[in-house]
């Protein structure tokens, strides 16, 4: 499967958003607030969309931890922890003790680890879209060293990549016009050695606003 370029996508994101703060007027926003950083936190949801983790796993359940502060308006900016806890698929084959470490790995769960600088764009008061790149880490239950080795074209034990994403979602008000819940599809990727895994999923996260 061609690897979508989600990183340099990422990059030429951030790129663009600090050129642009830097242009753009601080009026609407207080000395106080651009100063202080919030924080939002939730569940994430996905299910594999790449061919060979498709037929070996079924979802992944996770949490996430965003810490973010305003640089414009329009503009978050922040750093964001994912951990995700993949599921095997229900009647996996039958392994015996001569199976590969590859082949008990590729049937056995696993989780991922990734720490991403974010940037977030508010389209409006409740639609945003968001992207996000940094590295991540894969540790097999069936053996830490081996991380996502189940992968062929990965070429052998692979603990670490490049963990990103792009996410499009809303935001909905809880009481209150600050503390929101929000709701986003995430296109996310695992890239290493020029090869991606790639998953596609829900994030339910709350904001944190006082």
């Amino acid at each position: 499967m061609k690897k979508i370029p989600i990183p340099l996508l990422s990059v030429l994101l951030m790129t663009v958003q600090f050129v642009a703060a830097q242009a753009t007027t601080f009026d609407n926003i207080s000395p106080k607030k651009d100063k202080k950083i919030y924080w939002e936190s939730g569940i994430n949801l996905s299910v594999p969309v790449h061919v060979q983790m498709y037929r070996s796993h079924r979802f992944e359940i996770g949490l996430n931890l965003r810490a973010w502060r305003k640089i414009s308006p329009k503009w978050d900016l922040g750093i964001k922890f994912d951990y995700d806890y993949w599921l095997v698929k229900k009647n996996p084959p039958v392994l015996t003790p001569e199976s590969s470490l590859s082949d008990r790995a590729l049937y056995s769960n696993f989780s991922i680890f990734s720490l991403k600088a974010n940037t977030q764009y508010s389209l409006t008061n409740k639609w945003y879209w968001g992207a996000e790149s940094g590295i991540g880490y894969a540790l097999s239950d069936v053996d830490g060293r081996f991380g996502l080795g189940f992968v062929s074209e990965f070429g052998g034990p692979q603990r670490f990549g490049i963990s990103s994403s792009f996410y499009i979602g809303r935001y909905f008000f809880l009481g209150n016009q600050k503390n929101k819940l929000g709701l986003s599809i995430d296109f996310t990727q695992y890239l290493a050695h020029g090869h991606a895994e790639n998953s596609l999923g829900l994030k339910i996260k709350y904001r944190f606003i006082h």
